[in-house]
């Protein structure tokens, strides 16, 4: 939504006769939808995380994870290796 719809928006509820128990209301309600597509978000980002770990879980995983970590601790130029043996 943009700048003007929210003030439409707000302009609209402002314009209700809402009693401070119906206000309360319709805020936590707003808090709520916002909290639960918050943590949708976050879950789907869990969720793609995780398979792209399960693709590299295994012994390649773990030689991938030591590579990266003895090239961490390294100063010297990285070369590409191959994982075919």
């Amino acid at each position: 939504m943009n700048a003007i719809s929210l003030n439409k928006l707000w302009n609209y509820l402002q314009s209700l006769s809402l009693s401070a128990r119906n206000q309360r209301w319709l805020g936590e309600r707003l808090i709520e939808a916002s909290t639960d597509r918050t943590i949708s978000e976050e879950s789907n980002k869990l969720e793609k995380l995780n398979a792209l770990f399960g693709a590299w879980s295994g012994a390649d995983g773990e030689r991938i994870e030591n590579a990266i970590r003895e090239s961490r601790h390294a100063d010297y130029q990285r070369e590409i290796v191959s994982m075919d043996e």
